[in-house]
């Protein structure tokens, strides 16, 4: 037996075909394939091919099928093997040895990873075009893909780096996710949670990013694994480590790109959140913890307290779903006479200002708007005429005088009132060795943040014995705990004369050496038993069987339908809602609500009408952008039977060009020029505030939005929109129907996705007087999308409800939290205040993503 078919038995028999294929130059699979249904019938593949297959010339492998190949792909082939004995015999030049190789790669999973950089399932999941064309990975690969620079395990395999710690069997295993190893906050108590978790866990540790902290990570890892698309990624890894991994911590909201991966693996999760919520507009970021993680961690009461209104979005049960635990507990450290002298002494060569009997003021942290550097430097400059000896000192990275967004203001800023000049109170330092002097040296640490929720190094100067001046309501030492301890005073919000007068209050710093209390467990000890106290507590399961088989993690392709139901299965698990189930929980949903806001609210399916006898009625569109106004007009029959479309845009160019498209189709149209403000919804309003809706009663609201027409997902949601309220060309949906009677003054389309008040929500509070009762906790449903049917005396309502002096924001506005976000979920409550029904249409066969 030759070395090439030694090779081949042994990795055959691990992919279980050995025994149907013992040559690697016949695959019997491959050849059969192409024989005639009455020849298999009689003759095996190999005899075939020995008595007339061979003399014709026809390939025993896909190798073989190749034909002719370049010295590329050849060298591409050789390229991908790792397996030591296959190189060495291609590197003898040996003829079968590239055959040998592309067979064995050809075998796939787990062959083709095992001997090679190349896995063909890794493959097509990288390249999702090939996927659907069903090409052969391998042979596209060496043809086309390696020409082109498409990707192979060689560069998933960089992103992986083997830890210090050796893998132990009979250890359980957690997974540690941090969205990036720099060395500032949340990344610092991810490095700790590692090193927590090695003393009796074999550990991962997955990132985003990478970054100063890596060798640390390293050193208190078995496996570290930096990829921003984890998802992809991690199914390459198939070593011992990665298939049995006991539950995971993902440190911080960023880590929400590592979620699909967790939940498609079912491994049990919690997410420990440092963040305010105010830092983040995107729904991933915001909801996708809360929404999946099967415990939520919070350093803080008041962060938490900042995040009830996006988990009250989601249904989250706060009392049972999350903890509060800081990373570090609250203990009082100090440092002794001799220890303060010495760093005072090396403070003061450094900054160049004896500072032995000045009163020292630290702060630390990138300089940023949100660490308050400026604010540290205008308090410093409030004590500069009232005590000279009062000196700040911050320490830190970040200031980038080229920055645009904060670096050339803060610089300026610095410069302008003699930061760092000779019999200047105001200190910088970069970040370094001085950082222990800096809090041995300090009497106080002034917490400048306008938002931070649990910064270490306030910590680090508890430690040192600093006493904390903050601000209220801007950090996590907002808490009771803290507040209640005299080791922390606390000043109106982002006030700097207020901080400057409890700063000059201060006593100086006591010089007792005391060590500061350790905390009774490992907070990565504490978070997995309340993590597993929660798994265990568990009592509801359910399985991810919904009508609405549409994501939130996943894709719409069918390859992702089981993903898609045990995502599904998570958030029902815990009743967290993000997707309705069906139409029977909506309908309880509805029926369980004592709230106005969702009185005469209900839903009816969709029907098909004719295009005859209908009431009357005006069409309403607001068209930014035209590209499909013309296919519109064409593809929906509504069109023709309206007694008056108006149609507002924002220029007269564009004036021109819809007045061509509405010639070209044969229609009449009422154009107006209005501002470009409000979105599509307050030159819709405007329409009756100036008396331009005139006496007509039902109206129908539509817009042109580039955000919709753009990518495939958002022409498939404005035809779910349009079909559910138009119908097609040939006939009118029912929608016009249920707004013709006379108890109803809203129809829009059923959406099955579950929304809710999302960033609305403050500006719903701040205008919650202006309802006739206090708002429902969730808008349950409202015209997603801004289109649908309306009444008179509706949008009569939501014009009393702002008023005519309304400071309307202009444009540009954010993706959410703006008035015109509001109005999208108040329309039910107005028609209910207008004494009138809503109803939403739900169309079953009409795909929404």
């Amino acid at each position: 037996m030759s070395k090439l078919d030694t090779i081949w038995k042994a990795h055959a028999a691990r992919a279980g075909v050995l025994q149907d294929r013992p040559d690697f130059r016949f695959d019997p699979v491959f050849y059969g394939a192409a024989m005639p249904a009455e020849q298999r019938a009689r003759l095996s593949p190999r005899e075939h091919f020995e008595t007339s297959g061979k003399s014709q010339g026809r390939p025993a492998n896909g190798f073989r099928a190749m034909g002719a190949r370049s010295a590329a792909a050849d060298r591409a082939l050789a390229d991908l093997v790792t397996d030591a004995d296959l190189k060495a015999a291609i590197a003898t030049n040996d003829p079968e040895a590239l055959e040998l190789a592309y067979e064995l790669i050809s075998l796939g999973d787990p062959v083709d990873a095992g001997i090679s950089d190349f896995s063909n399932v890794a493959y097509l999941r990288v390249h999702h075009d090939l996927m659907r064309a069903r090409v052969h990975p391998l042979q596209h690969y060496l043809k086309y893909g390696h020409a082109e620079g498409r990707s192979t395990l060689a560069a998933l395999r960089k992103k992986r780096q083997a830890g210090a710690r050796p893998y132990r069997p009979d250890l359980p295993t957690c997974l540690i996710a941090i969205h990036e190893m720099s060395r500032t906050g949340a990344p610092i108590v991810g490095r700790d949670l590692a090193r927590e978790a090695a003393e009796d866990h074999n550990v991962i540790v997955l990132s985003l990013r990478g970054g100063e902290l890596l060798d640390q990570f390293v050193e208190h890892a078995c496996e570290v694994v930096i990829t921003a698309n984890p998802l992809q990624d991690m199914q390459i890894f198939n070593d011992p480590i990665f298939q049995r991994i006991d539950f995971a911590i993902t440190n911080s909201v960023e880590t929400w790109p590592m979620l699909p991966w967790l939940v498609a693996r079912g491994i049990p999760f919690a997410t420990y959140i440092h963040e305010y919520c105010e830092y983040y507009s995107s729904f991933p970021a915001i909801y996708h913890a809360p929404l999946f993680a099967d415990l939520l961690v919070f350093s803080s009461e008041t962060v938490r307290d900042g995040w009830l209104g996006r988990l009250t979005d989601i249904d989250l049960d706060v009392e049972r779903d999350s903890v509060v635990l800081p990373q570090r507990g609250f203990a009082v450290g100090g440092v002794d006479l001799a220890t303060r002298s010495i760093a005072r002494a090396r403070l003061s060569e450094i900054v160049g200002r004896d500072l032995t009997d000045a009163r020292v003021i630290c702060g630390a942290g990138h300089l940023q708007w949100r660490k308050g550097t400026d604010i540290f430097a205008m308090t410093s400059q409030i004590c500069r005429h009232r005590d000279p000896d009062t000196v700040f000192v911050w320490i830190g990275d970040g200031l980038d005088p080229q920055d645009m967004l904060f670096g050339v203001w803060m610089t300026a800023h610095l410069k302008r009132i003699g930061a760092g000049e000779k019999g200047s109170n105001l200190f910088t330092l970069p970040a370094g060795p001085a950082y222990g002097d800096v809090l041995a040296a300090a009497d106080a640490m002034f917490l400048s943040s306008r938002l931070d929720p649990l910064p270490n190094v306030v910590f680090d100067a508890l430690d040192r014995g600093c006493r904390i001046v903050q601000f209220d309501g801007a950090t996590g030492f907002c808490d009771p705990v803290y507040r209640a301890s005299d080791q922390f005073v606390t000043v109106e919000y982002a006030n700097p004369q207020a901080a400057a007068d409890a700063i000059l209050a201060l006593p100086p710093k006591d010089t007792i050496e005391r060590k500061a209390a350790p905390a009774p467990q490992p907070t990565l000890t504490r978070i997995r038993d309340l993590l597993y106290a929660r798994l265990t507590s568990q009592r509801y399961f359910v399985h991810g069987a919904s009508d609405f088989d549409i994501p939130v993690l996943y894709t719409t392709d069918d390859s992702d339908a089981e993903l898609r139901a045990r995502e599904r299965e998570k958030m029902m698990r815990y009743g967290r809602r993000r997707l309705w189930r069906d139409l029977a929980e909506v309908q309880d949903a509805l029926d369980r609500s004592t709230s106005w806001m969702h009185e005469g609210m209900r839903l009816a399916l969709y029907a098909s009408a004719q295009p005859r006898g209908v009431p009357g009625f005006a069409m309403h569109i607001h068209a930014f952008y035209s590209d499909q106004l013309a296919a519109d007009l064409d593809g929906f029959c509504a069109y023709g039977l309206a007694r008056r479309i108006v149609v507002t845009t924002d220029t007269d160019r564009k004036r021109a060009e819809i007045e061509a498209i509405f010639a070209a189709a044969g229609r009449e149209v009422e154009m107006r020029v209005v501002p470009n403000r409000g979105r599509d919804i307050l030159p819709f309003l405007d329409l009756f505030r100036e008396g331009a809706a005139g006496e007509d009663d039902i109206w129908c609201h539509l817009h042109q939005k580039k955000s919709l027409g753009v990518t495939v997902e958002g022409d498939i949601w404005r035809s779910f929109l349009q079909r559910i309220l138009l119908g097609d060309r040939d006939e009118l949906s029912n929608a016009l129907a249920q707004v013709a009677q006379s108890k109803v003054g809203l129809v829009a389309p059923f959406d099955p996705y579950c929304l809710s008040w999302n960033a609305s929500r403050p500006l719903l509070q701040r205008l919650a007087s202006r309802l006739p009762a206090p708002p429902a906790s969730t808008p349950l449903l409202f015209p997603v999308g801004n289109m649908f049917w309306v009444r008179r005396p509706v949008v009569e309502a939501m014009n009393a409800f702002f008023g005519d002096a309304y400071p309307w924001p202009n444009e540009p506005v954010g993706s959410d939290g703006s008035e015109y976000h509001l109005i999208e979920r108040l329309w039910p409550a107005m028609a209910a205040q207008a004494g009138l029904e809503s109803a939403f249409i739900h169309k079953p066969d009409e795909r929404r993503r």
